[in-house]
């Protein structure tokens, strides 16, 4: 009885935290990377795999062959740890996906519950830390990404633990907290330095304080003495010196697989433009959120501008620095942002940094509001709505066929995830099954291949777990080809759209047909 007094609001949130993660995660995460982004999701995938294969950590390489003058994979983004980790349990007791999402699972579930203990030291209310960690895991970017293979969702998850850390040590002082709190926003950094809008809003507040402003009526969150000094200080050179190991890494060796430099909305022509509009109402801002939740984030934000003093600045600062961190990252990566939901997952800081001092102003301002049960039961069935909203878009995200749906009812969205999962199953996910033909024709793991006309890195050499070339170089000449066989000893083509068997530059390389796998013409070149 004791136990269950002092922790009920833990075992309650355990229980109905786990409750929901088998309600979105039933029957995926045994699976391989599927509906949207394989790209991104297939280079993740092969650089973990070459790290089970022996590449060494400060030399990350995927599966397609551009580096080193066409001769090997080495190209460094993200901090690989997570990749590392996994590559070597992969190592140890073989591949499993299953294995991968569940790693992730474990650190998005440590995330959710950090997110809960900050409420709850903060509000000391089991039902609002409860309901509003459950109502930030109806985002369907974070929980879709949170067991895909990118790192994005794992960065938030850090950015929140850091958050916690950081509360305890504004508790205490003790110099443990801020170590690991620093640590943690370090880490989150070192894999997607788009996720660090919390910490430069920290920063903000930390030379405000040194200004002499206190942001918490009567006492400051840091205490200006060296430790802090030389701990934010190292959280940015260990971020940087990693970047620019990675740019070099990448120079050296004359590949790099992703874009961290900005893309903003002023290279959008008008007609990308339109399309652009399309994509954001239709695709990505639902898997953000749905519009009930946008809109209570939304409200809330421009409610809180009119709240001056009526919070503490920490708080009322916190609505404002977030949103406009938020604002400039929406629209330095805004071209990006139409196709590509995970970019969502950064932008979830602004549920804490609005939520969090629209219920302490509800709490020290409006008490019997905020007491009330009217607005508890109102809240708890909005939650159960977003609870099925992100159920729904999950199936789909799942690719489960389903005729009706309760909330969702963008036919667009529907039609697009529906057209995506139909392409990938029988479009992509032949390279997967592709492996009993590979083996009967002795194909070998260790054979280079070409494989046409997959324009991504990894996609096909991942599924079929062969290294070689995709169409990325966008063949047109019998040349090209020729240099593979040369300098990379590719030995085997493989034509997964039989258009491209009347491509006149391919020509020569027909002669030697292996056979067809749900056609997927393969022709061996040497």
């Amino acid at each position: 009885k004791k136990l269950w007094r002092k922790y009920r609001g833990e075992i309650l949130f355990i229980f109905l935290l786990t409750s929901v993660c088998f309600q979105y995660y039933d029957g995926l995460l045994n699976t391989s990377p599927s509906n949207t982004h394989l790209w991104r999701q297939t280079d993740c995938l092969s650089i973990t795999r070459n790290y089970s294969e022996g590449a060494s950590f400060l030399a990350p390489e995927m599966d397609i062959l551009l580096a080193d003058d066409l001769q090997t994979g080495k190209t460094a983004g993200e901090f690989p740890i997570l990749y590392w980790l996994v590559g070597k349990y992969w190592q140890a007791f073989g591949e499993s996906h299953f294995v991968y999402r569940l790693f992730y699972l474990l650190i998005l579930v440590t995330g959710l519950f950090a997110f809960f203990k900050s409420l709850k030291v903060i509000f000391k209310s089991n039902f609002w830390s409860i309901t509003i960690t459950l109502l930030l895991f109806t985002s369907p970017a974070l929980i879709n990404y949170g067991v895909s293979f990118l790192t994005d969702a794992p960065a938030f998850c850090f950015i929140l633990i850091a958050l916690h850390f950081l509360l305890h040590y504004f508790k205490s002082y003790k110099r443990k907290y801020l170590f690991i709190t620093l640590s943690f926003f370090a880490l989150a950094g070192l894999i997607k330095i788009s996720s660090l809008i919390a910490l430069i809003f920290i920063c903000f507040i930390f030379f405000l304080e040194l200004l002499g402003v206190k942001t918490f009526q009567k006492r400051a969150l840091f205490k200006q003495n060296i430790f802090e000094w030389l701990g934010f200080a190292g959280v940015f050179l260990v971020i940087l010196a990693w970047y620019w190991y990675a740019s070099y890494y990448n120079q050296i060796h004359g590949f790099k697989y992703t874009f961290n430099s900005i893309y903003p909305f002023w290279l959008t022509d008008q007609y990308d433009l339109q399309v652009l509009f399309s994509d954001i109402k239709n695709f990505s801002s639902l898997v953000f959120m749905s519009r009930g939740f946008l809109f209570l984030v939304i409200t809330s934000i421009v409610f809180l501008l009119f709240q001056y003093k009526k919070i503490p600045l920490f708080a009322y600062l916190a609505n404002i620095v977030i949103f406009i961190g938020g604002t400039m990252y929406f629209l330095l990566w805004f071209p990006l942002l139409g196709v590509h939901d995970y970019y969502y997952v950064a932008l979830l800081i602004l549920v804490p940094a609005t939520l969090i001092p629209l219920l302490w102003y509800l709490k020290t301002r409006q008490p019997k509001i905020y007491s009330s049960k009217i607005l508890k039961v109102t809240f708890s069935l909005f939650l159960i709505y977003n609870l099925v909203y992100a159920t729904e878009v999950m199936q789909l995200k799942k690719g489960v066929e389903q005729e009706n749906y309760t909330i969702l009812s963008n036919e667009k969205f529907i039609d697009h995830m529906d057209w995506t999962n139909w392409e990938v199953y029988y479009k992509t996910k032949r390279f997967e099954r592709i492996s009993s033909f590979l083996k009967a024709h002795n194909i070998e793991e260790s054979d280079r291949v070409i494989s046409i006309p997959d324009n991504s890195f990894n996609v096909s050499l991942y599924l079929m777990n062969r290294r070689g070339w995709t169409n990325f170089i966008d063949f047109d000449s019998s040349e090209e080809i020729e240099k593979l066989i040369e300098k990379g000893n590719a030995k085997y083509l493989f034509i997964s759209d039989t258009t491209y068997l009347k491509k006149d530059f391919l020509q020569p390389f027909l002669t030697n047909s292996v056979g067809s796998f749900e056609d997927i013409e393969v022709y061996k070149l040497q």
